[in-house]
């Protein structure tokens, strides 16, 4: 019992001071459900684009967590906080592969798993999202 109480006592002590908090304004909330509904709409008929702007997303994400610079560089300092910062980095590489090679190209699947990985950031830091699965 003791041992349950120091582990939830150095948990609350992580979360109150190490762990950067962000708070969203009501129009932030709402723009940010806005962007992922649509782009769930998008999705089958224009994947590139779902993973372009779902990164644009975690972008602005970053950005009222106080971070600066390139979204790589804001991973590198901010995705320990996230518990699923592999599969962040993995559809930021998606995003930069479809900015930066030659006939790139995104599947269904790919950027389904993308979005719910940019999705999953913004749940970590608080915002909620209608069920519609």
């Amino acid at each position: 019992m003791v041992v349950f109480f120091l582990l939830l006592f150095g948990f609350g002590i992580y979360v109150a001071f190490f762990r950067k908090r962000v708070v969203f304004s009501l129009q932030d909330v709402e723009m940010i459900r806005m962007r992922f509904a649509d782009l769930d709409k998008k999705l089958h008929w224009d994947p590139r684009f779902v993973v372009t702007e779902g990164d644009k997303l975690l972008n602005f994400l970053f950005m009222k967590l106080g971070y600066r610079g390139s979204l790589g560089d804001s991973l590198k300092k901010a995705g320990k906080q996230f518990s699923n910062e592999q599969d962040l980095w993995r559809a930021h590489k998606l995003r930069n592969s479809l900015a930066h090679e030659l006939g790139a190209n995104v599947d269904i699947k790919a950027a389904r798993v993308a979005l719910k990985a940019y999705r999953s950031a913004f749940e970590q830091c608080g915002i909620s999202f209608p069920s519609n699965e």
